[in-house]
């Protein structure tokens, strides 16, 4: 059985320590927009799994294999019904293939960024581009409330289950409504959790200080440079496949003539 709750884990905040979380912040964002971006420029099966194998020496540095694992058992179904959906209305098994692959690029990023940045990172990496506090703290509790909020939902269906609910077996109707007893309490817990955020914010006089200060002080060292240089290829190369497909997939002008 496909257990979607893993799916999850892949954008939990990692405390374990692995040569990608020393890097400068900078370096992390500028890795995870372009891993991010590269499968978006085209829609070339070759591009996808090019971009797939340029990611793994990153997981196997940063040492998230057991935990991409899980999240790709976790997303697997989203996986099939991309792949199913666009070979239903296209009848092109390829582009199909690769939107799936897209999908699973997207989740490795996110994966790899999640695994090695801290939340304090992301908001001073924001406080540094002068971002506005208040946006930058309101994505940091949102990326905290991300494994909290996936322990409720195990939690829940545990509960669920121990009182004879089957959650996520039968057909495809029947998995979807049985995920109704899950997302009900989930939406109650959330919303309770808001508003518990919302006085300690008060009692504690959030926003009474307009300026701020940086705790930690980052620089770049010889590793942030390499892995530059390597995203920078790897860059480059998904651009090259991109173009060559829109000229192999463009009618030459000759046949016009």
């Amino acid at each position: 059985m496909i257990d979607m709750t893993k799916a999850l884990r892949g954008f939990e905040i990692s405390k374990r320590e692995n040569p990608i979380s020393q890097l400068h912040p900078l370096t992390k964002l500028i890795l995870f927009v372009i891993l991010i971006s590269a499968p978006l420029i085209s829609s070339s099966l070759i591009l996808q799994i090019f971009v797939l194998v340029g990611e793994m020496p990153l997981v196997i540095a940063g040492k998230m294999g057991r935990r991409l694992m899980d999240t790709a058992r976790g997303s697997l179904l989203f996986f099939v019904l991309i792949v199913g959906l666009n070979y239903l209305f296209t009848k092109d098994i390829n582009f199909s293939f690769s939107m799936g692959l897209r999908l699973m690029n997207m989740i490795v990023a996110s994966s790899v960024f999640m695994a090695s940045t801290t939340p304090m990172e992301i908001g001073d990496l924001l406080s540094m581009i002068r971002v506005p506090y208040y946006i930058t703290f309101s994505l940091v509790i949102a990326l905290r409330f991300i494994p909290v909020l996936a322990r409720d939902v195990e939690n829940i269906v545990a509960a669920q289950q121990s009182r004879g609910i089957k959650v996520g077996e039968g057909g495809f109707l029947e998995k979807m409504r049985s995920l109704i007893p899950v997302m009900v309490p989930t939406v109650v817990l959330a919303i309770r959790r808001s508003q518990q955020l919302g006085e300690a914010l008060e009692t504690k006089a959030f926003g009474a200080v307009k300026r701020r200060t940086i705790y930690v002080r980052y620089s770049m060292s010889f590793k942030d440079v390499m892995l530059l240089l390597y995203v920078a290829a790897l860059a480059a190369m998904s651009g090259l496949l991109a173009y060559s497909h829109t000229i192999a997939s463009t009618p030459s002008l000759l046949r016009f003539i």
